[in-house]
C-alpha cells in the first residue's frame, strides 16, 4: 500500500513538471507574439533626401555623440542610444506625433525603431539604408571640433565656453568664464548666443549632453562649435593634474 502511495506522488509530481513547463513555455510563446515585428521602411538615399526636405519632419541620429560628430547629416539632431535616451529623447521630441528619419548603427536599426514605437513614437517613417555611409557615398557631412580636455585648456581664451549642466551642477563648480545654458528648454536653447566669429567650446558633465546640445546649434545654424571630451569631469581632471 505503502509502495502505491509513493509511486502516485511520483507520478503526480512528474505530471505537476510537466504542467509547469508547458505554462512557461507558453508565456514564453506569449512573450514573443508581443514583439512587434520590424516593419521599418529601409530607406534609398532618394527616398531619404526627398523625405527630409519636408519642414515637419526631423532627422534623429542616435549614433554615439563622438562618432555623430565625425560626420552627420546637415540639421541632423544627435541623441545617442546608448545613454540616457528615454530622457532626452522625451525632452527634444516632446510630440510624439514628430515625424522621424532615423540614422542608426546599421546593426541597431531594428532595436531603435522598436524602443521607439514602445515608447509612443509611432511616427518613424523609416531609416537610412547603410546608415550615415550611405549618405556620405553622394553627399557632403557635416563634422565639428572634438578635442580633449587638455587641448582645451590651450585655447580656452580664444572663444565661449557653455557650460550646459544644470543650474545646481553649475553652482557646485565649474571653469573660469563659463556661460550656464542648461540643456533643458530645447525649443530656445542657443538664442541667446551669438553667432559671431569666436568658437563656441561646449561641456556638460561627461559628454553626452553637450553631443545634444552641439547638434541643435548645428541644426540651428552655428557654425563655429567645438565640443569638449569628456566634459566637466576631464577638465577638472586636467585641472587636479597640473
Amino acid at each position: 500500500m505503502r509502495s502505491v502511495f509513493i509511486t502516485l506522488c511520483g507520478v503526480c509530481f512528474a505530471l505537476f513538471n510537466v504542467q509547469v513547463q508547458l505554462h512557461a513555455a507558453s508565456k514564453k510563446h506569449q512573450a514573443e507574439m508581443s514583439q512587434p515585428a520590424s516593419d521599418l521602411p529601409r530607406l534609398t538615399l532618394k527616398e531619404f533626401k526627398k523625405m527630409r526636405r519636408e519642414t515637419a519632419i526631423q532627422v534623429l541620429d542616435t549614433r554615439p555623440g563622438d562618432i555623430f560628430l565625425q560626420g552627420f547629416v546637415p540639421r541632423s539632431i544627435n541623441i545617442g542610444f546608448k545613454g540616457p535616451f528615454d530622457h532626452f529623447l522625451a525632452q527634444v521630441f516632446p510630440n510624439k506625433a514628430q515625424k522621424i528619419l532615423l540614422i542608426t548603427e546599421v546593426d541597431s536599426q531594428d532595436t531603435v525603431y522598436n524602443h521607439l514605437l514602445k515608447l509612443g513614437y509611432t511616427h518613424v517613417i523609416g531609416v537610412l539604408d547603410g546608415g550615415i555611409e550611405t549618405w556620405k557615398s553622394n553627399e557632403d557631412v557635416v563634422s565639428l571640433s572634438n578635442i580633449s580636455a587638455g587641448e582645451f585648456r590651450k585655447r580656452s581664451g580664444q572663444g565661449h565656453i557653455v557650460d550646459v549642466r544644470t543650474n545646481k551642477e553649475f553652482g557646485n563648480g565649474h571653469i573660469d568664464n563659463a556661460m550656464n545654458i542648461p540643456l533643458t528648454d530645447f525649443v530656445n536653447f542657443g538664442s541667446t548666443l551669438k553667432k559671431d566669429d569666436k568658437q563656441l567650446y561646449v561641456h556638460c558633465q561627461s559628454g553626452y549632453r553637450s553631443a545634444v546640445a552641439i547638434s541643435i546649434l548645428s541644426a540651428k545654424g552655428f557654425k563655429h562649435i567645438c565640443n569638449i571630451q569628456g566634459g566637466y569631469k576631464a577638465l577638472q581632471e586636467v585641472k587636479e593634474n597640473q
